[in-house]
């Protein structure tokens, strides 16, 4: 690696990410024929036309360049105040707003309580929360089912699509243990309602979000700069918030609902080019768009975008994802809405279907956070972080699957039989022992500036083990690589991690890239650059430790070559945070709430030092921690609450969690703790009630090397 010179800081400036400036516009019609110069100045183009022509919301300039090119662009006409549809002819008299829908969200879920919980996933830029109804049978406790996803409302103007999403999520609760079909879903399924992702346009009655950014250009996979006025990957709260939800839950099929055009889109978005998959997202599809008589495209087809959710959930999970296009008039909300809960509910009969896995620990038998990988497609599926089960749809035949996690030794399941309609069950013990490597894409371009389409590689394959298949970043795209959760690199001994570049066949030749550190959405700690394969060293950069890198090629080829840029065959971390918190068993819920113990952060003695985080706990309640040996983790009874501590204990710490009913608490691992394995949960005793109540959080092991 070569060393770091304070004159790259301005060359590296055009490629960090900077802050998106909304720019005033009008919406338009423009003529499909004029799609070329539209997706070369990355309008906003709405998905559906009618007609011959496109909507658009132009800027002035774009105004100017369409008419100089010779198009014939007109205002598209204003809409009248909507007086609403005739209720006896189905039409809607007015849409609901966000009060009404968050507070008949929190109703159900309190009269509901055993399949409906009220959620709040995040916030807008003006406070507003974005909440979601989780409906299952046995909601208060995380099973092993298939998640299913219906999100709306992205374009806070396409008002419909909110309230479909929020009508039906009703009616499912009204319908359970009365529609056999509907509580089957809810009896088999974890099916999660979020009906507003943009609830600030909803209620200014904007597409975009209070900063004037196109939220569906906001997203990390494939995203390119200035579409929808998005300057960085994951620049908005709302898009920030829906990507941690998608990382804590398993999603397995969703529908991402919008207006206007009665179509039904699947990915790719951003490429003409055929997902892996393309005849199982085709029977998915159909099953949604023949329910609602919408023609089922590429969303590419309709009009190139970067930065979708429709891209995010396909390629960054592995996951299979749609967009409804829906009609927008109050008058014709009733056939809306029969139509597209139809194609939703036939959406939930085919979740439960496929491959479904349970990927353990071989030592300790404790789940797993893992990549599982079938024959066919590139992109991994994830396990679910709490119970290690993956639910992930395939069409009829035979597969092999591959698993891996950080840390242990991918192991190969091969001749997996798939019928249609049903599941096929498989479990994996993994062995520990194997080095570590970026784990998850949390963002990436593979640069395409002349639209050539050529790059046929997927920036999956620079995850996990270097093995001669790469992703080729284009000359000047990049890629953010997540290490997963407890495997951030740290600062040691010389070098601390590698970059590999294979050379291929079409490019032999070592391509210049630049490296830099920093959180999720915000990697601005430049680490050094390097040509081919190389090894950094975090030592003198400022931080000690980074969870994500963020590569950027810069490479002088053709960028219209195939494998223009970086060919990234994989990171291998060579000094990480070490030791690792077990989750050994769940607490119980009580009057104290539903608390839960976490930890993160570098165990290793004399090491960076940890946090162990405690949450979901009553407010500004009192309570113990319990500290103490456990090697076996096998539990008894202490008040009536499962005690994961081989008596007696070695300490007892009172704590005090605040208003949120969270608290945080910092350690280090001395020289006398090496080898130890150290289990810790926390307590809150009722002891104005009848003897043996209690609320407590799950068992936590921390495994010190």
């Amino acid at each position: 690696m070569q060393p770091i010179h304070s004159a790259l800081v301005a060359l590296c400036a055009g490629v960090l990410p900077t802050t998106a400036t909304a720019q005033q516009t009008d919406r338009y019609h423009v003529p499909r024929a004029a799609r070329e110069t539209l997706v070369r100045m990355k309008s906003s183009v709405h998905h559906g036309s009618a007609g011959g022509y496109y909507t658009a919301d132009l800027t002035p300039a774009e105004v100017d360049t369409l008419r100089q090119a010779g198009f014939e662009v007109v205002p598209a006409p204003a809409e009248p105040p909507n007086p609403g549809g005739d209720q006896a002819k189905g039409g809607l008299a007015s849409w609901t707003s966000y009060a009404q829908m968050r507070s008949d969200f929190e109703a159900y879920a309190a009269a509901h309580p055993a399949i409906a919980e009220f959620h709040v996933t995040g916030q807008s830029v003006q406070g507003r929360d974005i909440f979601a109804l989780r409906i299952s049978d046995n909601v208060q406790v995380e099973e092993d089912e298939p998640e299913v996803v219906f999100w709306a409302n992205i374009h806070g103007d396409e008002y419909t699509s909110g309230e479909i999403a929020y009508r039906w999520a009703m009616q499912l609760i009204d319908a359970y243990g009365v529609d056999p079909t509907l509580t089957g879903y809810v009896n088999d399924l974890e099916i999660w309602v979020i009906p507003l992702l943009n609830p600030d346009g909803h209620e200014n009655g904007t597409r975009e979000n209070f900063n004037g950014v196109d939220l569906n250009r906001d997203f990390g996979w494939n995203w390119e700069d200035g579409w929808g006025g998005s300057l960085a990957a994951y620049s908005q709260p709302e898009t920030r918030s829906l990507q941690e939800f998608c990382l804590e839950e398993n999603v397995s099929l969703s529908a991402t609902l919008h207006c206007e055009g009665n179509i039904f889109l699947y990915p790719w978005c951003y490429s003409p080019n055929d997902v892996p998959e393309h005849d199982l997202v085709l029977s998915v599809g159909s099953l949604y768009a023949n329910a609602a008589s919408y023609a089922l495209i590429e969303s590419w087809d309709d009009y190139e975008t970067h930065g979708e959710l429709l891209d995010l959930i396909h390629g960054g999970y592995g996951s299979l994802c749609y967009t409804a296009e829906i009609s927008l008039d109050l008058g014709l909300f009733e056939d809306s809405y029969a139509k597209n809960t139809a194609g939703m509910e036939l959406f939930c009969s085919r979740a439960d279907s496929g491959l479904h896995g349970l990927v353990t620990d071989a030592q300790t038998g404790q789940p797993l956070r893992a990549t599982v990988t079938i024959s066919g497609s590139p992109f991994p599926a994830y396990t679910d972080p709490a119970l290690g089960d993956v639910h992930r749809l395939a069409d009829q035949g035979t597969y092999d699957v591959t698993v891996w996690a950080n840390g242990y030794v991918p192991a190969t399941i091969s001749g997996l039989q798939v019928v249609h309609g049903a599941t096929t069950d498989f479990e994996v013990a993994l062995q520990p022992g194997a080095d570590k490597h970026a784990f998850f894409v949390t963002s990436v371009n593979q640069s395409d500036p002349n639209n050539a389409y050529h790059n046929v590689t997927r920036p999956s394959d620079a995850l996990g083990a270097p093995d001669g298949v790469a992703c080729s970043l284009g000359s000047r795209g990049f890629i953010v690589l997540d290490m997963g959760a407890g495997n951030d690199i740290a600062d040691g001994p010389g070098d601390d991690f590698t970059v590999t570049e294979a050379l291929v066949p079409g490019d032999l030749e070592e391509e210049l890239y630049f490296v830099f550190a920093g959180d999720a959405y915000d990697q601005d700690v430049f680490l050094g650059l390097a040509t081919g394969t190389a090894s950094f060293d975090l030592a003198g950069s400022g931080v000690s430790t980074t969870r994500w890198l963020r590569i950027v090629s810069r490479s002088m080829q053709d960028p219209n070559a195939p494998l223009a840029g970086l060919e990234l065959d994989g990171v291998t971390i060579l000094h990480g945070i070490a030791g690792k918190f077990v989750d050994i068993g769940p607490g119980t819920a009580g009057a104290f709430g539903t608390p839960s113990l976490t930890g993160s952060g570098d165990l290793s003695p004399n090491g960076l030092g940890f946090t162990l985080q405690i949450s979901d706990v009553a407010p500004n309640a009192f309570g113990l921690l319990f500290v103490g040996l456990n090697e076996a983790a096998v539990p008894f009874h202490v008040k009536g609450v499962a005690f994961y501590l081989d008596a007696p204990w070695l300490l007892q710490i009172p704590l005090g969690v605040d208003a949120a009913g969270s608290l945080s608490l910092s350690g280090t691992v001395n020289t006398s703790m090496a080898g130890l394995d150290i289990a810790m949960q926390c307590l809150w005793a009722d002891s104005s009630g009848p003897a043996g109540v209690a609320t407590g959080t799950n068992g936590l092991r921390l495994e010190i090397p």
